[in-house]
């Protein structure tokens, strides 16, 4: 396939996905999409194309209100409801904190007041939701950067709530800016917000299918294909990038390692689909994933960083350097420098197989439109996507032909944690060995356990703290869950300022 007509299938498969795509703020994929993208892996002749169904809560929205009083006059301003804000009912001040991280929220007393918080793509939006209601704000205001006032949503989900402890919405950049010039003139500005929200039952898919090789092994390739609004940038050219290397593969050569195509679906909302991934094929079934190379919003116009970032494995590295991706992608990043940079998370779908242990790799890059209505197939620069095709074809291709992609030790950034089992009759005490990837324990360390049942619902939660002995011993009191439907699975994460390894345990083995 020529570069030109490959040009022409990203655009059509990206303006095709843009068309049908769920318009909603909340919601996974959309079984339009799904199908779309189920009938385009048949058509270019992968096996065994399949959906793999999850269930989640999903957060509704009953209600909303925001009035705005600056020295006592009316200013009424566009706004969404953030997806995972908790519910509440306040009159309060507003309360300027920049970025919201700690150094900024340790210089204001947000007791009771809203936060009026700047966007910021370098730290997520979920880390500053946790840091503002740490700090006892009783909602928070995100301001976008998007141009013309256009208003950037997204999840506050910081792991598997159906919803947080207060509410949250998001405004356009030029209404940030008329608040934020008040507040510095010393004007009193008053927020009055109500929010009323639940959380209901609902179910998304991967979609999944194969180019068989000689063994086992599998490369995955991945992309997210729900998105908010049209989502053209994040994620249709992804998934566009992703169905156009499956018809490349699908039409190649017979190759040594099996390829695995996944659409992953709940990435905008807690990264659903590559958990549900982590946990069916890596847990339970126990295939052997040589490595994850992921599309995430791989390509915009207007983009001022274009990011690789992959796990510390020689393979990826050499790999990486010797097709260009380095060159097309000018900053690569190691993987564990990403939740340093934003809060704590590394936010898109192979976040929990990088923390288990699977050689990952990912793209990211800034679009202006992110996020906003205006999120459209123009918004894409298609001469780099066909380049970032280009460049993972060539990228399969070295690891396909490498010995040493099957012998890769653990990436030695990650931690360790060994987890103990102890069912009881009113729940589950743990006792969790954490070391570095040297063997060093790691005593002071933070441990947080979830027990979730029925895919994705929390049933009971505890946090404790690494001992002198190097184990931490955490009880989740309120039963086993046995009585709810579906699979229950145990997530335990451990590290210092955020989660350095995570241990997923089923418990129905």
């Amino acid at each position: 396939m020529s570069s030109r007509t490959l040009r022409s299938a990203l655009l059509e498969t990206i303006e095709d996905l843009v068309r049908i795509g769920d318009k909603r703020v909340g919601t996974v994929g959309g079984e339009l999409a799904r199908a779309a993208v189920r009938a385009r892996f048949e058509a270019a002749g992968l096996a065994d194309v399949r959906e793999e169904p999850f269930a989640f809560p999903r957060h509704d929205v009953d209600s909303s209100h925001l009035a705005l009083f600056v020295g006592g006059e009316r200013l009424d301003v566009g706004y969404d409801v953030l997806e995972g804000a908790g519910p509440g009912a306040l009159t309060a001040p507003l309360v300027a904190v920049g970025f919201a991280g700690s150094e900024e929220l340790s210089r204001v007393d947000l007791s009771g007041c809203v936060a009026l918080v700047e966007r910021n793509p370098l730290y997520h939006r979920s880390t500053q939701y946790e840091n503002v209601a740490r700090a006892g704000a009783a909602a928070m205001i995100v301001v976008s950067q998007a141009p013309s006032n256009l208003r950037q949503v997204g999840s506050v989900r910081r792991a598997w709530e159906a919803f947080g402890p207060i509410p949250a919405i998001a405004i356009g950049h030029l209404d940030g800016r008329e608040l934020k010039r008040a507040l510095e003139a010393g004007e009193r500005i008053v927020v009055e917000l109500s929010l009323a929200v639940t959380a209901t039952s609902a179910t998304g898919a991967n979609v999944i299918g194969q180019v068989r090789g000689e063994r086992r092994e599998q490369i995955v390739v991945g992309a997210h294909f729900d998105a908010w609004f049209g989502g053209a940038t994040d994620n249709a050219a992804g998934v566009a990038a992703l169905i156009a290397l499956a018809e490349r593969r699908a039409a190649g050569g017979r190759l040594r390692h099996t390829l695995t195509f996944v659409a992953w679906d709940g990435e905008e909302v807690a990264l659903y689909g590559g958990y549900h991934f982590l946990r069916h094929h890596v847990i339970v079934a126990r295939e052997p994933i040589l490595a994850v190379l992921n599309f995430e919003t791989p390509s915009a116009h207007g983009a001022q960083a274009y990011g690789l970032t992959h796990s510390n494995h020689a393979p990826l590295d050499a790999g990486v350097r010797a097709v260009g991706l380095d060159e097309l992608f000018a900053m690569t990043l190691p993987m564990e420098l990403v939740p340093e940079l934003f809060g704590g998370v590394i936010p898109t779908d192979i976040q929990g197989l990088y923390r288990h242990g699977t050689p990952a790799l990912s793209t990211a890059v800034d679009s202006p439109y992110y996020h906003t209505v205006e999120d459209t197939a123009d918004k894409v620069d298609l001469d780099r996507l066909v380049a970032t095709v280009e460049g993972f074809d060539a990228l399969i291709t070295q690891l396909d032909g490498s010995d040493a992609i099957r012998t890769v030790a653990r990436d030695p950034q990650l931690w360790r944690a060994e987890v103990t089992v102890i069912e009881r009759a009113d729940g589950l005490l743990l006792e969790v060995q954490v070391t570095d990837g040297r063997g060093v324990a790691q005593p002071g360390a933070l441990v947080e356990a979830t027990l979730l049942v029925d895919d994705f619902f929390e049933w009971a939660v505890a946090r404790g703290v690494v001992e002198a002995d190097g184990c931490a011993r955490v009880r989740l009191d309120g039963g086993l869950g046995r009585e709810v439907p579906g699979r229950r699975f145990l997530h335990v994460t451990a590290g210092s300022a955020y989660p350095r390894v995570e241990r997923v345990i089923s418990l129905d083995e």
